[in-house]
Order: structure tokens, then sequence, then C-alpha cells
């Protein structure tokens, strides 16, 4: 769309904040005439969820508690909890069978099927993609992790003389473009609840004058160290629509947090949806409207028994950043242009290096000048033109 040419990004020509829009393969007449029943397949379907979320609350932020002092049958307790929960959810949703694979850059079955069956555990880091409420659900049903958001600084300094679309040869004449993107500083790491990161699809990373009176740690060095769980980290910030990986937030992922001989594995994880039809709307949630998104795309179906796919993609733990054999100065050198992220930041080395091993294992680009900085701006202009 030629209105929103400003966040193609130049590299790729990816709109990463775009929903995708399903092809108008079918009559009109006829999903007019299916409405009645996708309305009340919609509501029952609400309902179940409904009542689900309201199971969840009860069992895990109200039963579970009585063996908050027993650590070993409380974490028992809340994993077993959420992950009926958290199944069901998305058996609802339409999601019966979820297929996953290890990928390995090296070559040859017997390293893949000797570490198939190990789980992450705790003191362990999953980085992965973020597309939608749907993989946040599918996290907590195999892991119950703990999740962490990245809190940045809202100071904002002067930015330099803007431009418009006309002058960048966009098209888009109306839109004000700076020359360069300013990111606030990185705080640190906010843990974020399951309830409250299903609310927060599509939403930007959280942002304080200073810092936060809430709960929060200031490297991921001290999440692994004192979380009970295993650590489940979104270095995007916030969501696409999957067609990308976001340029990751600054500050994230220093070098500092993956040196020093900590214990516990990196585990690199890619969630692919499949493509939109006519009967069943992307699943994948850019914008910050995840209940409608929700209701509107993933439960309004003309079938009573939909059926999604979800494939999840695992960088085998022998290449991943917590493998001896992981070099990032390696890595970016063997990527076209891998170097030119850290020319200016060498502390940028290891993001770069686990951004390039994240797009290799979800077989997917990189947006090297769109993360969630630019899409603040997005989400300003698109407000303004619904």
């Amino acid at each position: 769309m030629e209105k929103y040419s400003k966040w193609r990004d130049p590299g790729t020509g990816i709109q990463p904040f775009l929903p995708i829009v399903p092809p108008r393969t079918v009559s009109p007449i006829f999903v007019a005439l299916l409405g009645p029943f996708s309305v009340l397949h919609a509501a029952a379907r609400t309902v179940l969820l409904g009542v689900l979320a309201l199971l969840h609350v009860i069992l895990v932020d109200g039963i579970c508690l009585i063996f908050i002092t027993i650590p070993p049958i409380y974490r028992l307790a809340s994993s077993a909890f959420t992950a009926l929960t958290c199944r069901l959810a998305l058996g609802i949703m339409g999601y019966w069978w979820i297929t996953t694979d290890v990928y390995s850059p090296k070559r040859g079955k017997n390293g893949v099927s000797q570490i198939s069956q190990i789980s992450p555990r705790k003191g362990d880091l999953i980085i992965t993609n973020w597309t939608s409420y749907v993989d946040v659900l599918y996290l907590a049903f195999r892991h119950n992790p703990t999740f962490l958001l990245p809190i940045f600084s809202s100071s904002t300094p002067t930015t330099s003389q803007s431009k418009t679309g006309r002058h960048t040869g966009t098209g888009s004449a109306s839109i004000a473009l700076s020359s360069s993107s300013f990111q606030p500083d990185l705080i640190g790491y906010q843990p974020i609840s399951l309830i409250s990161l299903l609310g927060r699809t599509g939403t930007l990373p959280p942002t304080y004058d200073g810092p936060p009176a809430t709960r929060y740690y200031k490297t991921l060095k001290d999440a692994r160290r004192k979380e009970g769980r295993p650590i489940v980290l979104f270095p995007e910030g916030t969501t696409s629509n999957g067609r990308a990986i976001l340029k990751f937030a600054e500050g994230v992922l220093d070098g500092s947090d993956f040196t020093g001989g900590e214990e516990g594995l990196v585990w690199i994880k890619y969630f692919r949806h499949t493509a939109p039809t006519a009967f069943a709307p992307s699943a994948t949630c850019p914008l910050p409207t995840p209940f409608n998104h929700l209701i509107f795309s993933l439960l309004y179906t003309p079938t009573p028994i939909p059926s999604r796919s979800l494939h999840v993609r695992t960088l085998h733990p022998s290449a991943s950043p917590s493998s001896p054999s992981f070099l990032p100065s390696e890595i970016l050198n063997n990527a076209p242009g891998g170097l030119d992220g850290v020319a200016k930041d060498p502390k940028a080395v290891w993001r770069e290096a686990i951004g390039i091993v994240l797009a290799e294992t979800g077989r997917v680009r990189r947006t090297r000048g769109l993360g969630w900085v630019e899409k603040a701006g997005f989400l300003d202009y698109w407000g303004k033109r619904r």
C-alpha cells in the first residue's frame, strides 16, 4: 500500500507492520449466507475462552498460591494447570496439532537425535520472534516460563530536520520522515504475567521516566539466576506480521549477557503461521488490537470445527549462543552485510549474530531499518487514518 510505503524496509521490500490480508476468492453472497453460522461459532468459542481464562486465574493465581511456600510443588502445580488451560485455549482457536522440528546447520541426524528430548529448564533463556498471542500461549503450554519484555527510558531528544515522503521518493507526500530514528536507552527487562502479555500483543515496549517501581532486572544474567523457571525474551519488543524479523532493540542481548560462564542453555525458536485463506484470516497480530483480532480473525469462521496450523522451529543447542562453538564474529563475517550493523556499535556483535541465526532458523529475512521505534510512528499514522 503506497500510503504506508515509509514503513517498507528498503533492503527487503517487506512491510512488517501491516496486517496480512486474506485472498478474496469466495463469493460475497456465499460469505453472507454463512454469516449467521460464523456469529454463532464465534460467540460460543468466545464464551469458552472466557471460562478458560477465569479457570486459569482461579487455578494458577488462586489455588496454586497455597503451595507457594513449597517451591517444587508450586512450580509443578502451576505448570500443570497452565499447560491444561493454554492447550485447551489453543484447541478452541483451532490448533489441534502443532508441528515442531529441530534445525541444525550441521548436517547429519546424530547430534539432533541425541538432544531432541531435552526441554528448557530453570536458568535457560529462550529467544524467539513474536507475531501473535498464539505464540505466547504455546510457550506457556510447553514451558510455563517467565516472560520478559525490554523496557526503555521515555526521554526523547530533539530529532534532526525531517523530510516528507515526496522528497524521499516514497510517494507518501503527507508523511513526515526524520533522517534518523532515535531509540530511548534500555533500562532493563520486566517480567510480564501471561494474561498481561496476551493483552499487550501488538503494543510497544513499556517506557518509564526512570527505574520502574515494579520488579525488573537490569541484565538477563540476573533474570536467569533469580527466576525459578525458563526465561522467554522477545528481542523485537513488539509483534510483526511474521514476514520478517524486526530490528532488535538497541541494548538488548548485550555481549555481557552471554559471557562469564553462566549455567543454562540459550534456545532459539521461531514461530511460523500458515498463510491466510478466504476462510481463515492470518493469525499474526501486528496491531495492538488482540481482542478484536481474536474475535474477528481467529474465532469468526464459517466452519464449526476450524483447523489452523502452527510450526515451531528450534535451533539445535549445539549451534545456539550458549554453545562454545558459537562465534559471533564468524557468523557476521559469513552473513551478507553482517558487519554493517556493528560498525558503529561494537557492543552489538552478539545482538546482530543472534538476529542472524534467528532469521536462519525461521528461513526469513531481517528488516535492518524497522524496529519498535519505527512501529511507534506507524501506529500513530495508522490511528489517524482509521
